[in-house]
């Protein structure tokens, strides 16, 4: 089915980069960071849509490189509204339907999960050639898009970078992802943080996650080159185990933080944590921040947001 297109009302007409779901944490991060370098992507999200009613927006068709960091699941609703996962699978399908009407290649570039993919057999540090096989809906749902992006390599240049577990200042404390941030959330409301189960986790700093997003646009040409598809796993490389996480916010905060432990869920995963290897190879691209000085930052400017006094910080 060709697609049709609807004109872009984009002042930044030459931009060679879009980023899909440029609202989402990642993505406002990647926006930021592209911004630095002089790029002006072009921006889509759930109020400026890249598609409507299957007609695709015409900027995509002149960009070299576009981000699909769209997504509306997490481990947890993936389990329980596999409606939502198929609408992101279908979202996935628009776009790459669209791009074959695209006069070279573009690199499409998929945020997957390397938390979630991987055989839990497998001893980690996970590499990218060990086998796959998530045991959630989420890392099937993600295994899915990875294999989308494969099917459409007559057309695309598939790039699939695995992230860590993603964390920064700014980030929201939505259902069902990120530790970090419902923990800092129950700091700043004085309740204790729940403790899920007890396992290692690989914690990736946000700034240090659009760092290999932008070195994906620098080796741009060298991608292009590649004849295997391109997936990487992106993270710290570091376990981290929920205990030494505790003791860490405890040490940004300055005081003890009361915990409720609880058992771990049917969906969650055991022990991960990435070999990033061939990402510092491949893309001269390296994580820069530690998890206790990035976990600090993320408390203060949490704290800042809140305009929390200083003693409610340190009891």
């Amino acid at each position: 089915m060709r697609a049709h297109y609807f004109p872009t009302h984009s002042r930044n007409t030459a931009a060679p980069v879009a980023v899909i779901g440029a609202a989402g944490f990642l993505g406002r991060n990647l926006v930021n960071a592209l911004a630095s370098t002089g790029v002006q992507p072009f921006v889509f999200t759930r109020d400026q849509p890249f598609v409507r009613r299957d007609r695709l927006h015409r900027a995509l068709l002149r960009c070299k490189t576009i981000f699909f960091l769209a997504g509306s699941i997490t481990p947890s609703s993936a389990e329980r509204e596999p409606q939502r996962v198929a609408d992101d699978q279908r979202l996935l399908t628009t776009l790459l339907r669209g791009l074959r009407d695209c006069d070279r290649p573009p690199l499409v570039v998929l945020a997957s999960s390397g938390g979630t993919v991987y055989d839990p057999t497998v001893a980690p540090p996970y590499r990218e050639n060990d086998p796959t096989r998530p045991v959630n809906a989420y890392g099937r749902a993600k295994l899915a898009q990875e294999a989308q992006l494969l099917d459409s390599r007559e057309w695309i240049v598939p790039v699939i970078l695995r992230f860590a577990n993603i964390y920064g200042p700014g980030q929201r404390a939505g259902a069902g992802f990120g530790v970090i941030a419902h923990w800092i959330r129950a700091v700043l409301a004085d309740t204790p943080v729940r403790m899920i189960g007890q396992t290692k986790r690989d914690y990736l700093h946000v700034h240090d996650a659009t760092a290999a997003l932008v070195a994906v646009c620098r080796h741009h040409a060298m991608l292009r080159e590649q004849r295997e598809a391109v997936v990487l796993n992106i993270g710290s490389g570091v376990p981290t185990s929920l205990q030494e996480l505790h003791g860490y916010l405890e040490r940004a905060l300055g005081r003890t933080i009361p915990v409720r432990r609880e058992p771990a869920r049917a969906f969650d995963r055991t022990d991960v944590w990435l070999d990033v290897e061939a990402a510092r190879r491949r893309l001269a691209w390296t994580p820069r921040i530690d998890l206790v000085p990035g976990l600090a930052e993320t408390l203060d400017a949490a704290i800042g947001e809140h305009a929390l006094p200083r003693q409610s910080r340190f009891g």
